[in-house]
């Protein structure tokens, strides 16, 4: 059996379940109809979308052309490969809770609509991005299922970009909308982990 095969066949089969999800529910979204009364500017949507660009690129290219990136493999151990499957898996999991629980409120670009409320059950009662958190874990399993540096450095450092581009302006515009709901909301939460009462400071706040 080729086993390169096998751990591309899991790969594949997770980022079109990712899709799937994320188009059936955004769809669902966009059923109900909506009226944005705030939104992120254009520049930094198109950032994400060069982003995304580069990913199904690098990962077609890993799948149909492997030769082209065989410079970055690295000699994982089978176990970490299977690791990262499984990590994928309960992934997948986590983000079909996600968006339950989001329901309408669910939008791929950052805005507030005018029926959006603050969401604080599921998920969102012990971190304020758990999708996020979703979007790193996903990276890590393609990571050790692809067990090449140059797609692990270059995806986590394009996802963490768009990330810190994001999230400070997420938490505004939430603030504007909720004001001292979300305040007190955000002093018990952590932004992509449950918070950790002995570790504090700018850390702290940030995780």
């Amino acid at each position: 059996m080729n086993v390169e095969l096998v751990y591309k066949i899991i790969l594949i089969a997770l980022y079109s379940l990712f899709s799937i999800i994320r188009i059936e529910y955004y769809r669902r979204a966009r059923k109900t109809g909506y009226k944005t009364v705030i939104e992120e500017k254009r520049r930094y949507a198109i950032w994400l979308s060069v982003f995304i660009c580069y990913e199904v690129f690098t990962f077609f290219d890993y799948i149909l052309f492997p030769e082209t990136l065989a410079w970055g493999a690295l000699p994982l151990p089978q176990w970490s490969r299977l690791t990262g499957a499984c990590l994928g898996i309960l992934t997948l999991l986590w983000f079909v809770w996600i968006h339950q629980t989001l329901g309408n409120n669910l939008s791929v670009r950052i805005r507030i609509k005018d029926s959006q409320h603050l969401v604080t059950n599921g998920p969102y009662r012990w971190v304020r991005h758990p999708m996020y958190t979703t979007f790193y874990l996903l990276h890590v399993a393609a990571f050790l299922l692809t067990a090449n540096w140059f797609i692990g450095v270059t995806w986590m450092a394009g996802l963490t970009a768009i990330i810190l581009l994001r999230v400070s302006r997420e938490e505004a515009m939430l603030l504007a909308k909720f004001g001292n709901a979300y305040s007190t909301y955000a002093e018990n939460t952590g932004r992509f982990l449950p918070r950790i009462p002995w570790l504090s400071g700018k850390l702290g706040n940030y995780f």
